[in-house]
């Protein structure tokens, strides 16, 4: 996915999907290799990579969930005087 930032971000900004999509790509190769790891260290570290990322990935649909609702009440202030 490498979409280009579009500069004008309301509506199409993707670099937060992007930033998901990335995310859980990640999740799933180190879910891949947890599971076929036999040493408990480097599985632990896997496993701790997996919390971290999914804390991330939990973050980034907050804050695109934050702008799409800003976006709106600023759609809705501009209708408004329209």
């Amino acid at each position: 996915m490498d979409t280009p930032c579009v500069k004008s971000c309301k509506g199409l900004c993707s670099a937060l999907e992007v930033a998901e999509h990335r995310e859980r790509e990640a999740i799933k190769m180190y879910r891949e290799y947890v599971t076929s790891c036999v040493y408990p260290d480097v599985r632990g570290i896997l496993e701790e990579l997996v919390r971290e990322r999914e804390h991330a990935l939990q973050v980034l649909r907050e804050k695109r969930e934050e702008l799409t609702i800003r976006f709106a009440t600023v759609d809705r202030i501009n209708d408004s005087f329209a």
